[in-house]
Parts: C-alpha cells; sequence; structure tokens
C-alpha cells in the first residue's frame, strides 16, 4: 500500500505478526522521525552515533537526495528498526539493482539502529521490505558494520531464520582505542617510551613560546565559536590548499556546524583542543554516545608541524577518554593504513560488509553470482 507520498509499507509476514511494519521514509520527511529516533537510540543492542538523530538529521538534510531513504519498522506505536538505505544500480560492475547502507563523505560506520530484544523482527521486516516489499531490489548490503558487532550476528541470525542467503565482503581493519585500563597504564603500552619523551620534549619546546592549554568542550561552551575555530584551522592546511576541507564547501561547513551544535546539546560531543596562548594548533571532535566513541574530524595548524600537534591531541583524547567510567571504546575511522594512529593504538576493529538476498530462488540465484563475480574480480585484478 502506498500512503504520503512515497512511504511504502510492506506487510510481509502481517499475517503471522500484524503488530509489526515496515516503511521506506523518503529523506526529506525523517525530521518527523526525531522523537521516536530518540526513544529507540535509549536501548540499542549497538549504538551508531553517526545515525542518531543529532548526527543523521543534518547529514539527510545536507546530503540526501531522491535515491535516500530511511528504512523503519515499528512494533506497535514503537519505532524497533531504522535503517538508512539508498538505492544503487551496479554491483561488481554488472547492472545489479540493490539496496545498501546509505552513508555520506563524513559517516563511517553504518550499523542500524535496532532496539534491544527486537533484534529478528526488525531484521525479518528490513530485509522482507526490500528484498521483496513493493520497492524490492535484487538484495540488501549492510555496509560499514564490525563483523564481531551485535548488528553483524543479530543480523545472520535473522537470514538463517527465514532462508536468505548472505555472504560478507569488503572487510578492512582499522584502529580502535579500548577501554578498561587507565589512561596512563595504556598509554604506557600503546606508544613506546622513545615517543613519550619525544612528545614531552615538543611539549616544553611549546611551552617556551607561550601558554599551552588542553581544553575540551564543556555543556557551557559556545560550540558554534568552536566550530568556526576547526573550520578555519582545517582551511589552513593542506585540505585547504586542495579544496578539500570542510570550509572550502558551503554544503560541508553548514553541515559540521549543525552536527556539531545538535550533537553537543544532546551531551554527544567530545570536542578537544590544544591552544597556544588560547588560539588553537590542534582540534579533535568525536562523536560520543553511551561510551562508544567515532573520531569524526582532526585538524592541527601546519605553521606548528614540528612539534607534532597531532599527535599531541591525540594522546591528550586517550587520557581524556580512558578517564570516563563509561567509556568502552572508541573508533578511530581511519584508513587501515594510517601510519600515525596505528602507532598510537594497536588494537584493530574489522569492518565489513554483509549481502543479504530475498528469499525467492531467483533473489538467491542472482546473490551467488554476485558473489562469483566478486570473487572473480578479487582473484584476478585488472593489472
Amino acid at each position: 500500500m502506498t500512503a504520503q507520498g512515497d512511504i511504502v509499507e510492506s506487510q510481509i509476514g502481517a499475517d503471522l505478526e500484524p503488530a509489526f511494519r515496515a516503511a521506506l521514509i523518503p529523506c526529506a520527511e525523517a525530521a518527523g522521525l526525531e522523537s521516536a529516533m530518540a526513544a529507540l537510540c535509549k536501548d540499542l543492542i549497538e549504538d551508531n552515533p553517526f545515525f542518531a538523530p543529532a548526527a543523521l538529521l543534518p547529514a539527510l538534510d545536507a546530503y540526501g537526495d531522491e535515491k535516500t531513504r530511511v528504512a523503519c519498522v515499528w512494533g506497535g506505536d514503537r519505532l524497533i528498526g531504522l535503517w538508512p538505505v539508498e538505492q544503487r544500480l551496479f554491483y561488481a560492475k554488472l547492472p545489479y539493482r540493490y539496496w545498501a547502507t546509505w552513508t555520506h563523505p563524513h559517516c563511517y560506520y553504518g550499523a542500524p539502529l535496532i532496539a534491544r530484544g527486537f533484534e529478528e523482527p526488525a531484521f525479518r521486516e528490513l530485509f522482507a521490505l526490500l528484498c521483496e516489499g513493493e520497492d524490492a531490489r535484487s538484495f540488501a548490503r549492510l555496509g560499514r558494520i564490525e563483523r564481531d558487532g551485535p548488528v553483524y550476528a543479530a543480523a545472520k541470525a535473522a537470514v538463517k531464520a527465514n532462508k536468505r542467503m548472505a555472504y560478507e565482503a569488503g572487510a578492512i581493519a582499522r584502529a580502535v582505542l579500548q577501554g578498561g585500563a587507565s589512561a596512563e597504564a595504556t598509554i604506557a603500552v600503546h606508544v613506546r617510551k622513545k615517543k613519550r619523551k619525544e612528545i614531552q620534549r615538543l611539549r616544553n619546546r611549546l611551552n617556551e613560546m607561550g601558554e599551552v592549554a588542553v581544553r575540551e568542550a564543556t555543556p557551557t561552551d559556545d560550540i558554534a565559536a568552536w566550530a568556526e575555530e576547526f573550520l578555519l584551522l582545517e582551511d589552513k592546511g593542506w585540505k585547504g590548499k586542495k579544496g578539500t576541507s570542510l570550509k572550502s564547501s558551503d554544503r560541508d561547513a553548514e553541515w559540521f556546524r549543525q552536527t556539531l551544535q545538535r550533537a553537543h546539546s544532546a551531551g554527544e560531543l567530545h570536542f578537544m583542543r590544544i591552544d597556544l596562548g588560547w588560539r588553537p594548533i590542534a582540534m579533535l571532535a568525536t562523536l560520543l554516545t553511551n561510551g562508544t566513541g567515532y573520531s569524526l574530524k582532526i585538524c592541527h595548524d601546519p605553521d606548528f608541524d614540528r612539534f607534532s600537534p597531532g599527535v599531541m591531541i591525540e594522546i591528550e583524547a586517550m587520557r581524556s577518554l580512558l578517564a570516563r567510567e563509561d567509556f568502552r571504546f572508541a573508533d578511530s575511522c581511519a584508513a587501515p593504513d594510517h601510519s600515525m594512529i596505528n602507532g598510537l593504538w594497536r588494537a584493530r576493529r574489522v569492518i565489513t560488509g554483509l549481502n543479504v538476498s530475498g528469499c525467492g530462488l531467483g533473489s538467491k540465484g542472482g546473490l551467488a553470482l554476485a558473489k562469483a563475480l566478486e570473487g572473480a574480480r578479487d582473484r584476478f585484478p585488472k593489472e
């Protein structure tokens, strides 16, 4: 059935469990879900601050388009599952129409929001909506999820329970900071003694140039002012010269302002800076909720490169995060070969994708072909 323009409801399995329903919501209408999203985020099987309302709504406003939808599942009047998705037309360089996790240029994790205790019906209805519903595609791809995380496990369980086909593709490993130990003990293990001494020497040299202060944003700080200082500082470096800084794009800059403002108001922002004479020389913004952090953006003043301000602020962020009683982990969101963060954070987190078929033989056959073609491409890459 169709209602409210492009909202398409799936009644797959309605005869068995009529309380559950699923719908595809156009991104332009996502703001109307804010209160339901906030309630959903209070008890998730896995936190993902990129898809919490503070970060998701500004992102949809800035980067969403006509191909973007928010797949939702309700249990009665309660939202129990939320998965931003987009329509794609090609997979493994062949014309496959499929749904995939929607991300934007500054979104580094893609786990859907799934209410605790509703894992099976949430994924059952989501997969049915995307693979058998009125707007069904060949398959659905869960992108950028942790291989050892609860969302991956719940999705695989739903695949098995509903006799679908699924396979993993696109795994990478990136640096992660694990909680559970004191800041100094962790730094002693992760950062070599020689490196620690060098950083202290550089810190002493900075102190000779003026007062050095490490600051962490508080609820009363003017985050709008901090955001503008970040934009100016990042633009001063190589990204500004290449035209890829946030300030180089009005859309990116406004997304950054809105995201930081909303995350700060929601208590979901960890924002640090190192000042020299009350002038920032390094800044680091992290989305943080329920002890789970994801690095968002970092910048430093290129005039102070010789002092390694990027390393300094990462170490100060380690101290701050590890001192929090509820801290569990922080994902660097960095490239797998990022030498700086890999040298500081020794643990790794495997981020991968999961391709899921419909229940029919045709859908399963199509996904099997996609898997075979993807395997052939990986085995015989072009020179």
